[in-house]
């Protein structure tokens, strides 16, 4: 088979070309025969949406973002402003040819078509508009899809596209990449009626996308300057600590002498092919902003990821290491870990109570919870504490990855199934997790074709490889989480309820914060603390002012949106406590309550403060106050303090 970008060399062959290609398509796609020869980058597509299960009957693709969703990502989108006066310069230069220009994320979905009228209007109706989702496990073989898939600029024509929708079409794409980086950033494609092909379309995609990239270079260098700075303040911060700075590619941006050293290695170029390391990285792909500890039994590392950002973007990743004591005693680890969940609130100790009791089994947990509950906390503390310990933890966001790549994550590949993909092979998160835990978060978002193979594996015990027929037994014990209503998505098809049986063997349900409020002071401590060392500022608490704010908002983003709002005040804040004046603008102004008189809002002032120092034992603020506990609930339920 040839390998070829260019699927036309000249517009004569056009016709002849789409017979063959015809003949060719109905022998693979409809007949399940081998299609002869054809370009091996095509033929390799055709094959990865028969495992995405892509329906070649298909005439529309999906439509993945809605207009307001569109107008936000283009606010904060670095590409979609460096490419703008570039694509609607190419668009001027094509006008009255009858091709599209488009620009697409890294992921597919269209965010910027301009062009002929009448080729818009017939683009319709496959749904080639922006918001639309032209993956291959969307779309079928397309060029956007392919070129996405392959990292390479490719040309797609007529009856090379999967779908029997794109038929009368071509397209030519070519991806851009940060120039520092690698990072795929977004495709830009030039499609057009088949009839009108022409082999000069995907050369200027190409020189349009490297114009692109050359654009963006000066963006690259800022981050990369952005990157080097939060360095030198880590250093400064942890100065007997190695640290390491990462970009949002996971390239090693800096680090500290010494590092290599650690990693018993020479050479950090191949810092991601060590040993034990896969754990890392899957923490930092998977990674929702928060900081977070990851072990590193092998090199007996405790490592804390910190997001680095600008603009509410993440440019990158800072990585603490400390030398970890996990290899002494499973018990201190368990224990230790538990204690980091902050709360002596009835609902959550009934929580770790449960989740204790089920940590030592091998029972399938499934945690819900609106998000920023502390779900993927809880699962850790599960696996901590339970026999599987010492063996890897991994978390899998099914919500984060794309489509197209979730079942080669899961279930891994065999050499030459994908183009592009290591030629060794790879191991699924099922293989790397074998003999530990796997979690999966945002279950509810897994598509649902893929639910099956999910739900065979937990059944089987055993995967079986993408281009491969011999299953591998796995042991792995499966945590997942969702913050949707399953049984909904299953009355509406879009979930399994074999698998969701499967999986809810033990259901915990995690309270949002507003249903926890005799937590908030200690929480807020904890935050506090943790921030003041991380910035080294000298705050040591809240005022009552802020603190009985922070009892009377209703946190919409729960623990993690508390933590952010702790995070900005400590850095702004210019004494030993943190004032109102903070707090981030972002939050609704406090609301007084004009009917509680001075006397009320000292008692109430006091409570809170009770409740702090006694770190959330309401039975030893019921003795300092010298009033029964039901009293003391009723002061509580009166302040709207629990």
């Amino acid at each position: 088979m040839e390998n070829s970008q260019i699927a036309i060399r000249l517009p004569s062959d056009i016709h002849m070309k789409m017979k063959e290609l015809e003949i060719k398509w109905k022998r693979y796609v409809l007949e399940n025969h081998e299609p002869g020869q054809m370009r091996m980058n095509v033929f390799e597509s055709w094959k990865r949406c028969l495992t995405y299960r892509v329906n070649p009957r298909q005439k529309q693709t999906a439509i993945a973002l809605s207009q307001d969703e569109l107008v936000e990502w283009a606010k904060k989108s670095n590409l979609y402003q460096i490419s703008l006066p570039i694509v609607q310069h190419l668009a001027d230069q094509i006008s009255g040819t009858g091709h599209l220009v488009t620009l697409c994320d890294s992921q597919g979905k269209i965010i910027y078509l301009q062009g002929d009228p009448k080729t818009l209007q017939k683009a319709e109706q496959m749904n080639f508009v922006p918001g639309a989702d032209w993956s291959e496990a969307s779309a079928g073989t397309n060029a956007i899809g392919t070129s996405i898939a392959i990292r390479q600029p490719i040309q797609i024509f007529s009856y090379e596209h999967f779908c029997e929708g794109c038929h009368p079409w071509i397209c030519s794409s070519a991806p851009i990449h940060d120039p520092f980086t690698g990072q795929l950033l977004g495709v830009i494609d030039l499609t057009g009626p088949s009839d009108m092909a022409q082999p000069h379309s995907l050369g200027i995609a190409t020189v349009t996308a490297t114009a692109i990239q050359q654009s963006y270079r000066e963006i690259s260098l800022k981050t990369r300057h952005q990157l080097q700075t939060r360095f030198v303040q880590a250093v400064n911060q942890w100065k007997s600590d190695p640290v390491i700075v990462l970009d949002a590619a996971l390239q090693i941006v800096n680090a500290v002498s010494g590092v290599s050293a650690l990693f018993q290695t020479g050479d950090l170029s191949h810092f991601w092919s060590l040993p034990g390391i896969e754990v890392l990285k899957n923490a930092l792909l998977n990674n929702n902003g928060e900081e977070e500890e990851v072990l590193l039994p092998l090199y007996q590392l405790k490592i804390t990821v910190q997001n680095i950002a600008v603009d509410s973007e993440r440019i990158g990743f800072l990585l603490h290491l400390q030398r970890s004591a996990q290899h002494h005693s499973s018990v201190s680890i368990s224990c230790n870990f538990w204690s980091d969940i902050i709360g002596e609130s009835k609902a959550v100790k009934d929580i770790i109570n449960k989740s204790q009791m089920v940590a030592p089994t091998n029972v399938p947990v499934l945690l819900t919870g609106e998000s920023g509950t502390g779900k993927e906390r809880f699962a850790q503390a599960i696996h901590r504490a339970s026999l599987r310990h010492r063996a890897p933890f991994l978390a899998i966001n099914c919500g984060a990855i794309p489509k197209e790549l979730m079942a080669s994550e899961l279930f891994g590949y065999e050499p030459g199934t994908f183009t592009g993909g290591n030629p060794k092979g790879k191991a699924g998160k099922f293989e790397e997790a074998n003999g530990g835990t796997l979690f999966l978060d945002e279950i509810g978002e897994m598509p649902l074709d893929l639910q099956v193979f999910l739900l065979r594996v937990l059944q089987e015990k055993e995967v079986i490889r993408l281009g491969s027929s011999k299953p591998i037994p796995v042991d792995v014990r499966i945590i997942a989480a969702t913050n949707q209503n399953l049984t909904k998505l299953i009355e509406e098809g879009k979930f399994r309820a074999d698998l969701y049986y499967r999986l809810n063997v033990v259901g915990l349900h995690l309270p949002p914060l507003r249903e926890r409020k005799e937590d908030i002071p200690l929480l807020c401590d904890h935050f506090i603390r943790r921030c003041a060392n991380k910035y080294g500022k000298s705050v040591t608490g809240a005022s009552a002012e802020v603190l009985s704010f922070f009892l009377e908002y209703h946190w919409p983003g729960n623990l993690r949106e508390m933590e952010n709002v702790i995070e900005h005040a400590v850095l702004f804040a210019s004494g030993e406590w943190i004032q109102m004046t903070d707090l981030p603008h972002s939050l609704p102004p406090a609301v007084s309550n004009e009917e509680e008189t001075p006397l009320e809002l000292e008692e109430k002032r006091m409570l809170a403060q009770l409740i702090r120092e006694t770190n959330g034992n309401l039975s030893e603020v019921a003795r300092r106050c010298k009033i029964a506990r039901t009293t003391l609930y009723r002061k509580m339920q009166k302040y709207n303090m629990k």
